[in-house]
């Protein structure tokens, strides 16, 4: 047509301009895309890793199978992640593997995961949950140590012992993949007082060989505390464990439980207050 004008091709940096329908997450810097990781999947309070359930349908993780969706920490979807109440905050962990790895990193950097060592299933499930490669993400960790009263049992002549705690060389990749790296561990032994003074030594030496392997494995450069209520049987594995740096401290956990149920004061080798008291 005469007079008229052909129109001129929009340049990249126009058409970006123009363009927006679409936001880019993965344009931002990292530092801003880890603020966002932090806000979703970070938690103030310590994780209670003993009381999430995995309630995730089997026919919902056949079908992300089916469609091929990103399993996020490679266990054919079996991670914690895909709980049910877990998957609302979880979803951006599915988006792609880039910003999987990265707010896994946050996520288990930055919160605190306590983990209950009075059911051994419970600690089996952790960490099948959780996954080798996520376990060495971790780097706070508190462990607490305790059976209930109607677990607590001691073996009379000929019975075969109870046993209270699993050993850690048991699951020893798994432990040293925990232990690896923290920043902090606080250890809270609770001893069943309840039952007689003779099957307190028997509670603490099955514990002992958890003890044993954590005072083992950690890093002298982690922030090790233990809450073990100066108890006399404690305080002696205590110290036969822990060769490395550490602090014995009271813990909220700690004295709510000392206060609420103990009434052993010739197991007191000590002052109620810490060494830094």
């Amino acid at each position: 047509m005469a007079g008229s004008r052909a129109p001129e091709d929009s340049s990249p940096q126009q058409e970006r301009a123009c363009d927006t329908s679409h936001f880019r997450f993965l344009d931002l810097p990292l530092e801003l895309r880890q603020e966002v990781y932090a806000h979703l999947l970070v938690q103030e309070s310590p994780i209670q890793c003993s009381r999430v359930w995995f309630t995730t349908a089997a026919r919902h993780l056949r079908r992300l199978a089916r469609e091929g969706a990103v399993d996020c920490c490679d266990q054919n979807f079996g991670c914690a992640h895909y709980d049910t109440r877990l998957r609302p905050r979880t979803g951006i962990l599915r988006a792609c593997r880039q910003t999987s790895d990265e707010a896994l990193d946050v996520m288990y950097a930055g919160s605190t995961f306590r983990v209950a060592l009075e059911s051994r299933s419970a600690f089996l499930r952790f960490f099948a949950a959780v996954g080798a490669a996520n376990l060495r993400r971790v780097r706070r960790l508190a462990l607490v140590a305790s059976t209930h009263y109607y677990s607590y049992r001691i073996s009379g002549p000929g019975e075969e012992q109870w046993q209270f705690f699993r050993p850690a060389a048991l699951d020893a990749d798994a432990w040293a993949a925990l232990l690896g790296g923290l920043v902090s561990l606080e250890f809270v032994m609770l001893v069943p007082i309840w039952g007689h003074h003779s099957g307190w030594p028997v509670w603490v030496e099955q514990l002992e060989t958890v003890l044993g392997f954590v005072g083992e494995h950690v890093d002298e450069e982690t922030d090790v505390t233990v809450d073990d209520n100066y108890s006399m049987f404690l305080c002696e594995a205590v110290d036969r464990c822990f060769t490395k740096p550490f602090r014995r401290v009271r813990t909220k956990e700690g004295d709510s439980y000392y206060y609420k149920t103990r009434f052993d004061p010739e197991n007191i080798t000590g002052p109620i207050e810490s060494d830094e008291g």
